[in-house]
Formats: structure tokens, sequence, C-alpha cells
């Protein structure tokens, strides 16, 4: 009995840690990366001033130009929560800048032009415009907050060598570790 516990004991808790790795949410792939988070890059700061309808950044100590100016070092990390977030952006970018289109449409594919319906259109279509610069903005919002999250994270290595000794023939292994913070 003593012989079969020890058996299914190793086998049991390495089923519960494979269950409890592939329960994780995508978005904590910061404890578990394969790839090490790149030295060279630097926090995200927004500004003050910034609001839903648009945000100032800055990335070391330097103003850019749009949100799009991001992208560099959103996909320099490889996160991909960061990604998505990022892409959602830029699609909700897209479909404000297409919503401007709808009142030509409607002007150029209708025959009766209604001056209530047309002001209708027009006005729900820079409500809609608005809701998606608002979206957007809320989701580049949360990729540059997810992007800070992911450079505070302390860094640690530990790491085993084994290299042979040239005088004696023997091997000499060495234990290390390091860590930022």
């Amino acid at each position: 009995m003593k012989r079969l516990l020890l058996l299914t004991l190793p086998l049991i808790v390495v089923s519960l840690t494979t269950v409890a790795q592939r329960s994780r949410r995508a978005d904590d792939t910061g404890h578990y990366r394969t790839v090490p988070i790149p030295a060279h890059l630097m926090p995200i700061e927004r500004a003050y001033s910034s609001s839903a309808l648009g945000s100032i950044y800055f990335y070391g100590g330097k103003k850019l130009s749009s949100p799009y100016s991001l992208e560099v070092p959103f996909y320099e990390l490889d996160d991909p929560t960061v990604n998505h977030h990022f892409k959602a952006y830029r699609t909700m970018t897209t479909l404000s800048r297409l919503t401007a289109f709808v009142p030509l449409a409607y002007i150029l594919l209708r025959n009766s032009r209604s001056n209530s319906a047309y002001w209708t259109v027009y006005g729900g279509s820079i409500a809609a415009s608005l809701a998606f610069v608002i979206i957007g903005n809320g989701q580049v919002n949360k990729a540059v907050s997810r992007y800070n999250e992911m450079l505070q994270q302390p860094r640690v290595g530990v790491g085993v060598s084994v290299a042979p000794v040239p005088l004696t023939g023997h091997a000499a292994v060495g234990v290390g570790a390091a860590w930022r913070f």
C-alpha cells in the first residue's frame, strides 16, 4: 500500500500543477515568460492633461506624436495582453474614422433628402465616432498600464553550470542567482 502511495503521489502532484498552469489567465504571462524582458525598454508616462478623448504619452522623457508611436516598445515587450489591447485600439480608431463616411454615403445613396433624417444620421455618426474613440483610448491606456506593470516586475535568474577542472579531471559545479529590483 505504501509503495502504491509513493508511486501515485508524484503523479498527483504533477497533474495538479499542470492543471493549475492551464487555468492561469493569459495576462499572467510575466510570471512564466520564456523570453526575458529587454533591458533597454523604458516606462511609458501619461500626461496629467490627458482625457478620454486623447492622451499624451512620454517615452524616455520625449513626447510622442501619437499613440501609434507606442507600437515599437509594445511589440518589443511581446506580451500577448499588451498586443491585444493595442490591436483593439487600432480597430476602434479605424471604426471611428469609417463612421465619418456614413453621412456622405447617406447623401450619395439616398434619393429623398429629408432634412431631419440627414441630421439624425449625422448626429448618430458623431456619437458613434466619439464612442469608438473613447473605447479605443481606454484600450491603449490598458496596454500602457500592462506594459509598465511588466517592466516593474522583478527580474530573477537562477542558474547552474558544470565545467571540467583541467588539472584534476573532475567537474566543478557552480550555482548562481541574479535579481534586479
